[in-house]
């Protein structure tokens, strides 16, 4: 389910899943076509503003990238390198315009143009390991995960809204070794994280927002590094279902908010009332400046 904003409605999810079928007035700008030596992919996407689709495609095809936009329309960059059996892709949008960054956001705010006039929609193979590389400026990204076998990803967003997860009952198809997320100005929410089948979890919010859902129980033990600027990191875990321990370095001006369910083992280390065992383990460690982290228990 996504979130976007602090609303939610099963309006908008459908509307976002009925956006990343592709119509007869977008066109295919670039493709990778299948190749069977590839034996993983890595791709670097970047994206100046718009609004970006992520998830699996109906081939293939490592990569097929479709727009309404004419493809004179928006600078580009587009490249491949094949490292062994595996493949680099660099692929860069950006509007011609060249606008500061102020300007860039007063656009946002109060330009009437509608979002599907700059859609960008990317398409990926099923059973090919990806390591994703995703950088957001402005405009709205949602990542649909289902399906898909990520092995690393990186996401960082300037001041775009970038919602993550799983519309389908689909998990990761392979293990995924780290999960670094970047916020700057904007949001982030990372929705049915059990579902990533992720080891290693690292979160900077600068003066942004990020959700991290951990509500449902991890089959697998999960390492998460938090650091908090001066924004708010929400945190929601299962409750009662699994160990958990939390350690926290706070400076005089932040908040860190627990539940009840945690008690204090040693001087800034916390832990639940969960079992012994360790084999699930979900470990915090956490790190504020001036800005919030709260842990909330799924109700």
């Amino acid at each position: 389910m996504w979130r976007i904003g602090l609303l939610v409605t099963p309006i908008t999810i459908g509307l976002v899943c009925g956006a990343l079928l592709v119509n007869a007035q977008e066109s295919k700008h670039f493709r990778i076509e299948h190749n069977k030596k590839y034996q993983s992919v890595t791709l670097n996407y970047s994206s100046s503003n718009g609004v970006c689709y992520l998830a699996q495609g109906d081939s293939e095809d490592p990569l097929s990238v479709y727009s309404a936009r004419d493809i004179d329309e928006f600078n580009h960059s587009f490249d491949r390198k094949e490292i062994n059996h595996g493949l680099n892709i660099e692929l860069v949008l950006e509007e011609k315009n060249n606008q500061s960054f102020s300007q860039s956001i007063s656009n946002k705010v109060f330009s009437k143009s509608k979002p599907e006039d700059n859609t960008w929609k990317v398409m990926l193979a099923e059973d090919i390991p990806y390591n994703l590389n995703l950088t957001y400026g402005i405009g709205e990204a949602y990542i649909d995960l289902s399906g898909l076998s990520v092995a690393n990803m990186k996401v960082k967003t300037g001041s775009a809204d970038v919602n993550i997860g799983y519309l389908s009952d689909s998990p990761n198809h392979v293990e995924m070794d780290n999960m670094n997320i970047n916020v700057d100005l904007g949001n982030v929410y990372i929705r049915q994280l059990y579902m990533a089948n992720v080891r290693n979890i690292k979160a900077e919010v600068g003066f942004g927002n990020m959700l991290l859902d951990f509500s449902e129980t991890m089959n697998e033990p999960c390492h998460v590094v938090a650091s908090v600027g001066a924004g708010e990191l929400e945190i929601v875990i299962p409750k009662n279902d699994i160990p958990i321990i939390i350690r926290v370095k706070k400076s005089m001006l932040c908040d860190v908010k627990l539940t009840k369910s945690f008690a204090e083992i040693e001087k800034n280390i916390y832990s639940n009332t969960a079992g012994k065992d360790e084999g699930n383990t979900l470990v915090f460690d956490v790190d504020v400046s001036f800005g919030n982290i709260i842990f909330k228990e799924k109700r």
